[in-house]
């Protein structure tokens, strides 16, 4: 299934920083944060030139300083008389250098390496776990986070609202949307304070799913707490569109610009288009309008052919003219142009449209290029040139868009029976 590709999903921040490193001397005074684990509190010893290396490494490594605190770990490492617990905690210090030193792979090793020795403190261990996990899910090993927080689930014997978002965005980068919904929902309702990256997963997953109204729903919510938000306005509109709703994806802009909070060129275009779509053409028209004046659109192709359609949509000849009369000069193809000449032509300007139409088919690149053949002979036609308008009509029957009405024109022409223009489409 394909990622949400219409608006940008800001997800959870995944970057996790590092506490302060030390290894427990003494954790029977500790207070414990996991009264259900299911793992047993290990016994930890540590020699004394251990303790200082550790110590060294930990200080350092906390000061910035990796390239200086990793011999002191690997000094740990290659004792013969090292314990299992120093030996853990040396490679959770080697694991924490190679990440700080973006070795994502050796990181993750260091960390393995470290909790299969299974000698840490509790406290420690679970800790590293949970670490685990994020590095796995920042280096898109989403199915081994799973597999790390369904363990550390099981050995604390608990859950709580950060490891639960975690899950749920790991779900989510798998596309397993109706896991990520239910997981991050319990998220939240556990959470004094949820993170607003958790309600744009859990909104994401609505849409991925095509449950357009409960993701909606989600983006009130956050709206409700942050309305002058403009990422969140638009991603509502966007909800709104995906859920063929372009009315109230509508009201959601309009209100938008009524409050003050339109200023960019992004947000002029996609109202335009919104009311282009709402089938409201002359309002879309005078979005365009407005943002050209405020030098907030700028005057190319793209906006002065959608304010030509917004205006031929809303039958307002005079100004469809002026706008693709501006575009067509700017397009690679001719399909402008032939807008242009059919304008022309069915406003009585025969000669200009013979002129537009011509520049249309030496462009190429037409949609309707058997058309464009048929109306320059029409306009040939009109202006009495009926050589000139056989020759086209003659060109236009080899495309079958516009053979027919070629043919009709081709008889009667040669019964010399007099062509009146079609009535504008």
């Amino acid at each position: 299934m394909k990622r949400m590709n219409v608006f940008l999903v800001a997800l959870c921040a995944l970057g996790f920083a590092f506490s302060t490193i030390s290894f427990a001397r003494d954790t029977k005074k500790e207070d414990n944060p996991y009264p259900h684990a299911t793992r047993k509190e290990p016994k930890a010893s540590l020699g004394s030139s251990e303790q200082t290396a550790l110590n060294k490494a930990a200080d350092l490594l906390n000061d910035g300083k990796d390239a200086d605190a990793q011999p002191y770990a690997e000094k740990v490492l290659g004792s013969g008389k090292a314990s299992p617990y120093a030996k853990a905690f040396a490679q959770e210090l080697l694991g924490t250098i190679y990440w700080n030193a973006d070795k994502p792979d050796q990181a993750i090793d260091g960390y393995k390496k470290a909790i299969e020795l299974d000698a840490l403190p509790n406290k420690s261990q679970f800790s590293l776990l949970y670490r685990l996990a994020q590095m796995q899910l920042q280096s898109e090993k989403y199915e081994d986070s799973l597999a790390t927080l369904e363990r550390w689930e099981k050995e604390t014997g608990s859950q709580n609202s950060d490891e639960l978002a975690l899950k749920a965005n790991a779900y989510y980068r798998l596309d397993k949307f109706q896991p990520a919904i239910d997981t991050m929902k319990q998220a939240i309702a556990k959470a004094e304070k949820p993170n607003d990256s958790w309600s744009q997963i859990l909104m994401a997953s609505y849409f991925e799913l095509n449950q357009y109204d409960e993701a909606a729903k989600v983006v009130q919510a956050m709206l409700a707490k942050d309305p002058g938000n403009k990422k969140l306005i638009n991603q509502l509109a966007q909800v709104y569109i995906q859920g063929d709703k372009p009315d109230q994806a509508l009201q959601v802009l309009a209100k938008a610009k009524s409050d003050g909070l339109f200023n960019t060129a992004d947000d002029y275009s996609q109202l335009a288009k919104l009311y282009s779509m709402a089938e409201k053409p002359k309002e879309g028209a005078a979005i365009v309008k407005e943002g050209l004046a405020k030098n907030v659109l700028q005057g190319n192709l793209d906006n002065y052919k959608l304010l030509g359609d917004l205006c031929m949509q809303a039958e307002d000849d005079a100004c469809a003219l002026d706008a693709y009369g501006k575009a067509a000069p700017l397009a690679k193809d001719g399909n402008v142009q032939y807008q242009l000449g059919y304008l022309q032509f069915y406003a009585g300007n025969s000669k200009d449209a013979v002129d537009s139409l011509s520049q249309a088919i030496s462009k190429g690149g037409l949609r309707q290029e058997g058309e464009a053949y048929l109306l320059r002979g029409d306009a040939h036609n009109d202006l009495g040139q009926s050589t000139a308008a056989g020759a086209d009509w003659q060109k236009a029957a080899t495309f079958p868009s516009a053979k027919s009405m070629a043919e009709q024109r081709l008889q009667a022409l040669k019964k010399g029976a007099k062509i009146n223009a079609s009535k504008k489409k």
